[in-house]
């Protein structure tokens, strides 16, 4: 299991986020697994980091797509949050417990 090296839950210069960017290598934005949920939400919230952080045995992420083909791809209220795992059970574990 991944773990922060400090959790961070408020906007401040020195960390520039809210905990994504002190992700372990291989996990968050961008990252690309097997299993795919859509999660029919324009992010991904902090909950839902911390609740892979804690469950999830194997690497997790996410990625954006757009919710509707309107050519307009900028405006990020019309994308969608994909959230990716790398084993199975995991996924399925998310889908249990976020249904």
């Amino acid at each position: 299991m991944a773990k922060l090296k400090k959790l961070v839950d408020v906007f401040t210069p020195t960390t520039k986020g809210f905990g994504a960017d002190l992700l372990p290598p291989g996990y968050g934005y961008n990252k690309k697994y097997r299993y795919k949920i859509n999660l029919h939400t324009y992010g991904v919230g902090y909950n839902i980091m911390q609740w892979c952080l804690k469950n999830c045995k194997s690497k997790w992420g996410w990625y954006f797509i757009p919710a509707k083909d309107d050519g307009y791809l900028e405006d990020y209220e019309n994308q969608h949050a994909i959230l990716t795992f790398k084993s199975r059970q995991d996924a399925v574990y998310f889908k249990l417990t976020h249904a």
